[in-house]
């Protein structure tokens, strides 16, 4: 028998033990049975040494598993029964996710609410519950088939390690830039809840130095979350919808924006935008546009991404802030570019390092999922664990190796493919899916409960049904469910959004206004809506546009007006191939362009546009990737203000920087339209 294998086989055979045993193994019994383990030495000398590498090793093992929530029950010895020995197994009952009863429009909206994930952190533990479930109610493989999707990403570089630490009672430290300020201070806090508003990540917290709660927006952590070894005592009961409900609810503020007539219809189109005189200001061709905002720093990106066609009047705080994001922009789109060359690939900012734990949780999820799917395809096997070739023929090497004590034929595991069809016999003891863990039950029912506010997801009976029968198997670690909350729809979106469920369920056209804003302006189309879909808060359609006669997504919030125009015309069989059913996906017009930003921007950047990462040296970034248009980038680099620039191609860069130079020198020419100040009069900013 061997005595060195691979990690993960080892583990695979001590779970196979260890369930299929009723009384329990002790560890010695453990040792000679389980292959993987050095059998006893043949002289006393190198016994003792071995003996102590075995016990340090099975400890880990031990502890490997539980960690990974795999019970391992012991049987204590009697007292004063010296030759008793501890006896080791995992119940059953206790491994596998218990008996789960859900109907086919239950399963179904589990299956969104795992898909919600499908683009964020917790995208493979949210997948992993969904088999597992589907396993056990008996209800087959279900897909997210409906005419309405949600996509959550976890972009900020802050997100996982503060979700590890929200699940292990761990204290964080970060650098934290407050609003309406540019310096760091750091902070030292308990992480209570997380939770996504308006698109945006939050942390609800106590914070140490300060002694009181406090919320934290991601999009504003500025250094490398640092997690504390210590544990902390979490409030009971705290729940972070509250807190969520709390945010967009303080005093709203209100702007005087200048812009030249008949533009910036984003702006005259906000909810109490009007227009107004100011006996301070003026110009010939020029409105003030008065509205009202809550977060300064939102409305001065927005403000900022217009450029020279907008002039904050008031309040000075905005100004300011515009004034900031505008001459930042400006230098670091001049500024020399790394001299390093673009070699040193950088890896996904979402991904984290597999190790033997990943890989044995994989392994006891795919031999039920073979299972209960005889005869499944090898490309919906790799499909669906998100693996390659290379990794499934040495998966499948682990799982023919593996088996019940004696690894005799019978014993062993037996994996086989013919003609393209994966089957496996002798697996019994690992047919049923192990229970959930606490990330897997809760990805899902935080999903659930975040698909309540969505229009015509599916009858709330079967909504209910789903989170009550979710909760129960997550038991005692439902408790994060609470702690973790999303709100992706946006109030002022609902009606748009049912009225165009409406539609693709009536198969009508309709007649929208559609802000273009790239272009500033409003067109009118024809649409045929097949599918929606929501990317964080934000909600699109795609549709059929008879004056492109081409597929198009719109942005919901851009929908200006919107009103019947008969009957489709177009049915989604005549769509192309994948379409009918999936979200956007890059145009092969798109133009490749290459972006220079600080790390942490470079990591947010990163995954919300697809981009390849490359380090330059010296805190700097490069990005690859692709737009519809480089008219847009000028716009991205006023709202990034000055942590990024284009590097190409060098057209782009050129009309950037003059965009943003331009824009920079207005600036000054329309404060000295307001006020009389004079363009070196304005509020300095700090280079």
């Amino acid at each position: 028998m061997p005595t060195k294998i691979d990690a993960t086989e080892r583990l695979l055979n001590l779970v196979i033990a260890l369930l299929g045993t009723r009384r329990g193994y002790s560890k010695k019994q453990l040792r000679e049975k389980v292959n993987g383990y050095a059998p006893e030495a043949a002289t006393a000398a190198a016994e003792a040494t071995l003996s102590q590498s075995f016990e340090r090793m099975f400890e880990r093992d031990k502890n490997t598993l539980m960690e990974l929530g795999i019970p391992i029950s012991q049987t204590e010895p009697d007292e004063g029964d010296i030759h008793e020995q501890v006896l080791y197994r995992i119940k059953p009952e206790d491994y596998q996710v218990p008996q789960i009863r859900l109907d086919e429009d239950a399963m179904s909206l589990l299956s969104i609410a795992a898909n919600l994930w499908a683009e964020a952190t917790l995208g493979g533990a949210a997948q992993s519950a969904l088999r597992k479930i589907a396993t056990r109610a008996g209800t087959g493989w279900y897909d997210d088939d409906t005419t309405s999707r949600s996509r959550i990403r976890t972009a900020e570089p802050g997100f996982e390690p503060l979700w590890s630490a929200l699940r292990g009672h761990h204290p964080v430290t970060f650098g934290y830039r407050r609003a309406g300020e540019s310096a760091s201070t750091q902070r030292t806090v308990q992480p209570w809840g997380l939770g996504s508003k308006y698109g945006q990540w939050y942390l609800a917290a106590f914070d140490l130095d300060r002694g009181a709660e406090r919320n934290f927006r991601l999009s504003r952590i500025t250094s490398d979350v640092h997690i504390l070894p210590e544990n902390f005592i979490r409030p009971e009961g705290f729940a972070i919808a509250p807190v969520l409900a709390t945010l967009g609810t303080g005093n709203e503020l209100t702007a005087r924006i200048a812009v030249p007539s008949n533009t910036t219809h984003w702006l005259r189109s906000r909810p109490g935008a009007t227009v107004v005189a100011d006996p301070n200001w003026h110009r010939d061709g020029w409105d003030i546009i008065e509205t009202g905002y809550r977060e300064q720093e939102l409305m001065a990106d927005d403000v900022a991404a217009m450029g020279a066609g907008a002039h904050v009047l008031s309040p000075p705080a905005l100004r300011d802030a515009v004034t900031e994001r505008l001459q930042r922009a400006a230098e670091a789109a001049v500024a020399p570019l790394p001299g390093t060359p673009w070699r040193k690939r950088l890896a996904d900012p979402l991904a984290r390092k597999k190790d033997t734990r990943d890989r044995l949780i994989r392994l006891l999820s795919m031999v039920p999922y073979l299972v209960a799917n005889p005869g499944v395809a090898e490309s919906e096997v790799l499909a669906e664990f998100g693996i390659t070739a290379a990794e499934w023929s040495k998966d499948m090497d682990t799982l023919n190796v593996t088996g019940l004590p004696g690894y005799f034929h019978g014993d062993l595991m037996d994996v086989t493919t013919e003609a393209g069809q994966v089957f496996i016999r002798d697996a019994e003891t690992l047919a049923s899916p192990l229970r959930l863990t606490q990330e897997e039950a809760c990805s899902v029912l935080i999903g659930l409960r975040a698909l309540s506010a969505v229009p015509g997801t599916a009858a709330a009976a079967a909504l209910a049904s789903a989170i009550d029968s979710v909760a129960a198997v997550a038991g005692q670690d439902a408790w994060l469910a609470d702690a973790v909350g999303l709100e992706i729809m946006n109030g002022t979106d609902t009606a748009t959004v049912t009225a165009l469920q409406a539609a693709i369920t009536g198969t009508r056209a309709m007649d929208i206004t559609y802000l273009v804003r790239s272009r500033d302006e409003l067109s009118r189309r024809t649409i045929e809506p097949f599918r929606l879909f929501s990317v964080d808060a934000a909600w699109y359609v795609r549709a059929w546009c008879r004056e492109s006669a081409a597929l198009r997504s719109f942005r919901v919030d851009l929908i200006k007006s919107m009103h019947d125009a008969g009957e489709r015309l177009s049915p989604p069989a005549n769509l192309p191939a994948g379409e009918a059913g999936g979200l956007y996906q890059p145009n092969p017009d798109d133009v490749a362009v290459e972006l220079v930003a600080d790390t942490l921007t470079a990591r947010r950047l990163g995954p919300a546009y697809g981009a390849a990462l490359f380090d330059l040296g010296e805190g700097r970034v490069g990005l690859r990737l692709l737009v519809g248009s480089t008219a847009i980038l000028p716009a991205l680099m006023a709202r990034l203000g000055g942590h990024a620039a284009v590097a190409s191609p060098a057209a782009a860069r050129e009309e950037s920087a003059a965009w943003l130079a331009g824009a920079a020198e207005d600036l000054g020419r329309g404060g000295s339209h307001a006020y009389g100040l004079t363009a070196g009069e304005l509020p300095s900013v700090d280079g």
